[in-house]
């Protein structure tokens, strides 16, 4: 297994042992794989490590952001358009799965396709043909899929709210991802790897994390994963004037008690918890919560940045 996928995303810990396992197991065949986690459990480098060590690793793997598709660009991204099929087609275009056939097609946030344009990737996966917008031309397109989640697929099922005839078609092989906070004995590895990969990135000399403040970090329940212990590491690095990183150097936001009404709160810490609660509503996805809010996907960054999200 590749030591950026080990040190990135895995460790010592036996759930993470079994994933490897299966990983090892179904690379080199062409079965569907549904790559399921929370967010920032490393879903898309574990399909990066899967398209790797596949028959067609010398091909492109082309990944996918489902939950920033927008619905009326859908069939443009996925299977292409002709010039003049609309308005702004100045010329051919060829779609995801034409420019991934014969390698990877990563769908990400799969769970995010609204219902009615699910029939319409489920034909392609079917037929392994598309045909671009604005032609009525049938072209073959040989992909491997890989698809992930963090939303239950089975769930949505029952509440008619994803396809089951989909989800058979996606999910030959399931490859659950396990959170940060189920796998402690990660913790110390993932930093260590992220404090020396920060330091030579910014130039720092080496540093080191004391006893207590790696047992805040492996006392934290990490709700952001790997991610948010990434970021963590490269703050600190950033931030800390010394060579030891402390407990201090790690501030995590508590939880806000649910005793504590509006009124106690600043108008910059109301927003910040607005902001918190949509994007978990929306299963931490920018583009869908930038949408709810009504601000574009920058001006949510932004704010995010100043609020330390």
């Amino acid at each position: 297994m590749a030591k950026e996928l080990q040190k990135l995303v895995h460790g010592p810990s036996p759930t993470m042992i079994n994933v490897l396992n299966i990983v090892q197991k179904v690379a080199a065949t062409d079965a569907n794989i549904l790559i399921t986690g929370e967010n920032g459990t490393g879903k898309e480098l574990l399909a990066a490590e899967i398209h790797k060590r596949s028959g067609r690793a010398g091909e492109l793997m082309i990944s996918v952001d489902m939950g920033s598709v927008p619905e009326t660009l859908f069939e443009s991204e996925l299977f292409g358009h002709v010039k003049g099929a609309f308005t702004d087609a100045r010329e051919d275009r060829k779609g995801k799965f034409e420019l991934a056939s014969g390698g990877t097609l990563f769908l990400d946030e799969i769970g995010n396709l609204p219902l009615h344009l699910q029939s319409k990737l489920l034909s392609v996966l079917q037929s392994r043909e598309i045909s671009r917008i604005g032609s009525n031309s049938k072209i073959p397109v040989d992909i491997r899929l890989i698809s992930a989640t963090n939303r239950d697929l089975n769930r949505m099922v029952l509440e008619g709210k994803f396809r089951e005839d989909l989800l058979y078609r996606i999910n030959t092989i399931v490859i659950e991802v396990p959170p940060l906070r189920d796998r402690v004995d990660d913790i110390p590895i993932l930093a260590n790897y992220f404090l020396k990969a920060y330091c030579e990135k910014y130039n720092r000399d080496p540093m080191r994390l004391n006893t207590h403040a790696m047992e805040k970090l492996s006392n934290h329940t990490w709700p952001g994963n790997v991610r948010e212990l990434q970021h963590a590491i490269e703050k600190a690095v950033i931030m800390s004037d010394s060579a030891v990183l402390l407990p201090s150097d790690f501030e995590f936001r508590p939880v806000a008690s649910k005793s504590l009404h509006h009124h106690e709160l600043t108008l910059a810490e109301m927003e910040a918890k607005y902001i918190l609660d949509c994007l978990r509503r929306n299963g931490n996805n920018i583009s869908v919560t930038a949408s709810k809010l009504g601000i574009t996907r920058q001006t949510l960054y932004n704010k995010m940045r100043r609020h330390n999200i």
